[in-house]
């Protein structure tokens, strides 16, 4: 090769290299900066995010009256876009009660940060982001949604953003609009509690995908979107409770272990035929649990025999061997595992409980300072509306009669002890009482409800009855028990409507334990219904059961039980059939904050 092609092919690969590295050193330039300008602006969003959601911090103290005036320095990308919308977004309320309906819809305005593509605004009390791929929120809005077991509560402090007219900047003012905070519900259309009402809150908002998942996280509520831009979230308000369809229900996860059973007996009648012992047994007392049937519990083999005149239905059975001739079913022995949980009772306690309060006896009635004692064969009659501040006794052949339609509110204890006794006086009038404190019966003490009509015994906690003590209803008498705290039936104890009309003895509670203890003489004696799925149970000893037991779990102590279901009461639902509210009280109101450049 020549000289001068060989200089001339140094400088073309001088040339070539030189090109080379530019590419390269270019491209790592390029690529360096495309992720340098993302990294920046993911930092920037996140500090878009931490100044957001400080703007909702300090919008809550000036939206709340706890401060005129905040101010905000959010410190923001020059090319972005900052501005108040004050059209952006909306959420209706609706409320139906008996009382009447609300329909209110709030504007809900938005501080609105945009660059590019991505979105973070504050909207409703939250912090909302977006981009080209979905929304999600990042700090909750104001929506609280508090309690359990039916009686929760729902406030909305809605904050409604309002614009100042004028351009935003990195520093922000967020005043007070200088206008009180509007009460939406309560209302005149409607008030809490909420009877048989339904709930239904609307949101409309680019951000709505978020809302939606943010109900869903918050509340037992049913969610549905109506559109990119829409979602209606529907609060459990109502819930009607099945028919009485079993003689014994276990509606909880637990284990329905029969090892604590000495022996039991299952069959049913039908009421509206007479008495059981005037009839000839049948084979319709289904035995029902979600969880599993066990024969004996942890392998021991005490229990004596099981029949059951019926069903049995479980999702599934623990038969061991050698145990099974024990078992003796006549109908099927089913495994369904569609059985579903009972909705609480709570909720349907505590409104009719609340419903006796909002009376205001204290103010509207009769009133008794200091309790009330009645003793030594002496009589009390009620028969106007009163109010007692303190403990009732009522003993050695006392009687206290509550009669003409009545409404009797104990601020205290109720004790019937020896030969004491209660009567509702049912022919002039539907007959209520109202206990804040327990109830004890012993002794002989009696509760009784006659007269061809109805009473209600409300115990907003703890009832005990021992000895002999009785509750009853006559077979012309309707009578129902609302109770909120532990139940202990010990001995020989009846609570029994007459003439064997199950359903005119309905027992409800709300509480978490329950103990049946009878004794080895006659025991216990239930006749009618005993409606608690939120309580668990102990059935000890000896008893007998007429009518239907619904409970969440059962547990056995050398149980000896004899029940007897009631046919009549198949198509039967609790409360009546009337629905039970779970949301039963709601609070909205709205706070208006103007937003400006400071």
């Amino acid at each position: 090769m020549s000289g001068s092609a060989r200089a001339q092919s140094e400088v073309i690969g001088t040339v070539l290299l030189l090109g080379l590295t530019i590419a390269v050193v270019g491209s790592t330039v390029a690529l360096g900066s495309v992720a340098l300008a993302d990294s920046q602006q993911t930092a920037d969003l996140q500090r878009v995010e931490g100044a957001m959601t400080q703007l909702d911090s300090k919008a809550s103290l000036v939206a709340h009256g706890e401060s005129p005036s905040q101010r905000l320095q959010l410190d923001l990308d020059r090319t972005a876009d900052l501005r108040v919308d004050d059209e952006a977004g909306w959420m209706r309320i609706e409320v139906e009660t008996d009382d009447g309906t609300t329909n209110e819809t709030v504007p809900l305005g938005a501080v609105v940060y945009e660059n590019g593509d991505d979105t973070v605004a504050y909207q409703g009390g939250g912090v909302w982001r977006s981009n080209g791929d979905g929304v999600r929120m990042v700090s909750p809005p104001e929506f609280h949604y508090r309690g359990s077991g039916g009686t929760e509560t729902l406030t909305l402090p809605l904050v409604r953003i309002e614009d100042s007219r004028g351009p935003l900047q990195d520093s922000v003012a967020l005043t007070d609009t200088g206008r009180p905070p509007e009460r939406l519900f309560p209302s005149a259309n409607g008030s809490n509690p909420l009877l048989g009402g339904n709930v239904t809150v609307t949101v409309g908002s680019e951000y709505a995908e978020a809302w939606g998942r943010f109900f869903e996280s918050r509340t037992s509520a049913t969610v549905t979107e109506l559109g990119d831009d829409r979602v209606e979230v529907r609060l459990r308000t109502r819930t009607i409770h099945p028919t009485l369809s079993t003689g014994v229900s276990a509606t909880g996860r637990s284990t329905f272990d029969m090892g604590g059973v000495d022996t039991m007996y299952a069959d049913s009648f039908d009421s509206a035929e007479g008495t059981y012992e005037s009839q000839d047994p049948r084979d319709g007392a289904s035995v029902q649990t979600r969880d599993e049937f066990r024969l004996t519990a942890g392998g021991g083999g005490g229990t004596d025999s099981i029949t059951i005149r019926g069903d049995l239905i479980a999702e599934s059975y623990n038969l061991p061997g050698g145990q099974t001739d024990k078992l003796n079913v006549t109908g099927e022995l089913r495994e369904e595992s569609a059985i579903g949980e009972l909705a609480p009772v709570s909720g349907a306690i505590t409104q009719r409980i609340d419903a006796v309060r909002a009376l205001d006896l204290a103010t509207n009635g009769d009133v008794h300072t200091g309790g009330l004692e009645v003793a030594d064969g002496d009589e009390r009659v009620i028969e106007n509306d009163t109010y007692v501040d303190g403990g009732v006794s009522v003993s050695d052949g006392g009687l206290l009669r509550v009669t003409d339609g009545a409404t009797l509110h104990v601020n205290g204890d109720v004790a019937v002890v020896g030969s004491g006794r209660i009567e509702f006086d049912t022919s002039g009038g539907e007959t209520n009482a109202l206990v804040e404190d327990g109830l004890n019966l012993s002794g002989d003490g009696a509760i009784a409800a006659d007269g061809d009509g109805r009473a209600n015994l409300y115990v907003d906690d703890a009832i005990t009855l021992r000895d002999t003590a009785s509750i009853t209803t006559a077979n012309d008498t309707h009578l129902e028990i609302y109770n909120t705290g532990d139940i202990q039936l010990d001995d020989n104890v009846s609570v029994a409507a007459d003439g064997d009309v199950t359903s005119n003895l309905w027992f409800y509670s709300s509480t978490d334990q329950i103990d049946i203890r009878g004794d080895e003489g006659d025991g216990i004696e239930f006749t009618g219904v005993f409606y608690a799925p939120q309580s668990d149970v102990e059935l000890e000893d000896r008893m007998t059961i007429k009518g239907s037991f619904t409970f969440r779990s059962f547990s056995f102590n050398d149980g000896d039980i004899r029940l007897h279901y009631d046919e009549s009461l198949r198509e039967l639902q609790p409360f009546g059939g009337d629905s039970v509210p779970v949301v039963s009280h709601l609070h909205v109101s709205t706070h208006g904050v103007t937003v400006s450049a400071d």
